[in-house]
């Protein structure tokens, strides 16, 4: 009874590992060609992979990020994640940058 409770305990932990990782997953996960590149972009910026791009990050690799740094960091914390670049991009889609 112990090796089945076990068991059963192990199928749990292991479907709710992949439950977490699966959604994680889809909230990074890229939409289209584009989206793949811009997590292309972002991985390859992220020098210290932490997750997010700093103003010098940005500057350094990211010059159209780097230009809109300060709107694009929506919670002010002086770093840009995939979300809030995902979140300004659809704000501006259709918008062309004319600056």
């Amino acid at each position: 009874m112990n090796n089945l409770k076990i068991s059963l305990i192990a199928v749990i932990l292991a479907a709710s590992t992949a439950a977490v990782s699966y959604a994680e997953g889809s909230a990074d996960a890229p939409k289209g060609e584009r989206g793949k590149k811009m997590q292309e972009h972002f991985k390859a910026a992220d020098k210290n992979g932490d997750g997010k791009i700093s103003r010098e990050e940005a500057n350094a690799s990211m010059p159209r990020v780097a230009k809109h740094f300060d709107e694009i960091d929506a919670n002010k914390d002086g770093f840009v994640t995939k979300e809030e670049m995902r979140a300004f991009h659809e704000k501006h889609r259709g918008h062309k940058d004319s600056k």
